[in-house]
């Protein structure tokens, strides 16, 4: 992978409020699906934030036990081909140049411009929050689908802040309870949960 790409942005630091006065839409940050090469997440990931860039390969640390014994610590891929990253609109049409990133995801519901393209997909801050939430709880393994869920009562996991909420959703066929969140045009990332964890919110009350 190349070392010697230089990527050019004047951007704030992460998670400053994009909403401030004097902040037209086009400087906005916001949340962007790149497509990279098969088990290239991390490393994509690694060489954006060297660059400046906030990136986020959605990942989880796990100990394997291998069969003579050796146990190692390893982080596992859970939505792979991808990697997040929050820029504005002016740095992801130079990154998308990169040769690391084949392309980004785009939203198939926005109209298409002269060239016929969407526009690309923007993930909710809600969204990569509770995925942040969930990958941070090494007690549990986070998995993902491109299958449907059907998504059920809107619930609040006590361990991980007051602003942290999903929706309780279920397997086809499997009895069992899970949390799950829907990223926007990719899937479903979820993970199994145990029901003393979680708190209902009252939406009517």
């Amino acid at each position: 992978m190349s070392e010697e790409l230089s990527v050019t942005t004047d951007e704030t630091p992460a998670y400053v409020a994009d909403g401030a006065v004097g902040v037209s839409d086009g400087e906005k940050k916001h949340w962007y699906i790149a497509y990279v090469g098969s088990r290239k997440e991390k490393s994509v990931r690694d060489l954006l934030l060297r660059q400046g860039i906030e990136a986020f390969a959605a990942t989880q640390w796990e100990v394997h036990v291998w069969n003579n014994g050796r146990r190692k610590k390893i982080e596992r891929p859970v939505i792979t081909h991808y990697v997040f990253v929050r820029v504005t609109e002016k740095t992801r049409l130079q990154i998308v140049n990169l040769p690391e990133i084949h392309s980004f995801v785009t939203d198939k519901a926005t109209s298409t411009n002269e060239y016929g393209r969407h526009k690309p997909a923007i993930v909710p801050d809600s969204q990569m929050d509770l995925l942040h939430a969930m990958l941070a709880d090494s007690g549990n393994r986070v998995q993902f689908t491109t299958t449907g869920f059907s998504l059920g009562e809107e619930v609040q996991v006590l361990a991980w802040g007051d602003n942290i909420t999903g929706k309780i959703v279920r397997l086809h066929g499997d009895k069992s309870s899970y949390i799950g969140i829907r990223i926007t045009q990719l899937g479903c990332a979820y993970m199994e949960i145990s029901p003393k964890l979680l708190v209902r919110i009252n939406q009517n009350s």
